[in-house]
């Protein structure tokens, strides 16, 4: 579901490596990727591949094995309406959706055909509406959310073996989308906020007593909200976001550059921010990032 810039990229890398993939997209999306093809300017190689599409009014009413949802927060109620028809009893939805407000929303409308999942990938669509891939950077890793998923879990994990992107399943899904939710809205709010990437903020005075208050601050949110930290996995993501020699910006940060409609910011930040109202908690750098994406950006 999805061929934007993280569905086009693992769809495609999936048809790639032999699998039978179809994309469902929205009818302007469609008719591009049926003129131009799907084109992916991959770190060391460009392809082209002709994809099987669908629209929502052409999906069949008959279950599918796998169904990945590459789509963003505001359009997850429209998606859940469209793919209801493919869902059957031995279906598998694997969201690769930002934060975790969505694993709620889908198991309510389909239970334990819900995995957890994340994905990490750095890439785009530029003024073509071509994929590029900014880094090597390319993982997707899903595991169980329920014990007696974990048997099927290691099955699809078997199926799914043979494509070019580091794909795992995970013994622990929730923890390892709670540490990605840490790190992107950190630095979502870091660099919306501040309005440069993490290199021009920690090249000033205070950036990084800014970066790390913020971290901590977030931290805390997620901690009472029932994350269980990890220290070294903490404590690696801090030090990524304060490595002085990496320009970082976050998929939020460029959909508020480019204006997009799409914003994640309630998703990923607000509900940080709803959290710390019911938790009580201090959240001074975290808030002010919530009021400057309200007021401009809603």
């Amino acid at each position: 579901m999805g061929a934007g810039a993280t569905g086009g990229y693992f769809g495609a890398q999936l048809q790639q490596a032999g699998h039978d993939v179809t994309f469902l997209v929205r009818p302007a999306r469609a008719q591009q990727l049926a003129e131009q093809g799907l084109v992916i300017k991959g770190f060391h190689q460009t392809i082209t591949l002709t994809p099987n599409i669908l629209v929502a009014e052409q999906l069949p009413d008959r279950p599918w094995p796998l169904i990945i949802l590459a789509v963003k927060h505001p359009h997850l109620d429209t998606v859940i309406k469209q793919i209801r028809p493919a869902v059957g009893q031995q279906t598998f939805i694997l969201p690769l959706l930002n934060g975790m407000t969505h694993l709620d929303r889908l198991q309510q409308q389909f239970g334990d055909r819900v995995l957890g999942g994340l994905c990490q990938l750095y890439a785009t669509l530029n003024s073509q509406q071509h994929i590029e891939q900014l880094t090597p950077l390319h993982r997707l890793r899903f595991g169980a959310l329920s014990p007696h998923q974990q048997a099927e879990v290691v099955s699809l994990a078997e199926q799914l073996q043979g494509v070019s992107f580091s794909l795992q399943a995970s013994d622990d899904i929730l923890s390892d989308m709670w540490e990605k939710y840490l790190f992107l809205s950190t630095l979502g709010a870091a660099t919306c906020l501040a309005r440069g990437d993490t290199q021009r903020i920690l090249a000033t005075r205070g950036g990084q007593a800014y970066l790390s208050e913020l971290y901590a601050e977030v931290l805390s949110v997620m901690s009472a909200a029932g994350y269980q930290p990890r220290p070294q996995s903490v404590n690696t993501l801090r030090r990524t976001l304060l490595n002085p020699d990496t320009p970082l910006v976050s998929s939020l940060y460029r959909d508020v550059i480019m204006g997009s409609k799409a914003s994640e910011s309630e998703a990923i930040i607000g509900t940080l921010v709803g959290l710390a109202d019911t938790h009580q908690l201090a959240v001074p750098v975290l808030r002010a990032c919530w009021v400057q994406l309200q007021v401009n950006h809603r």
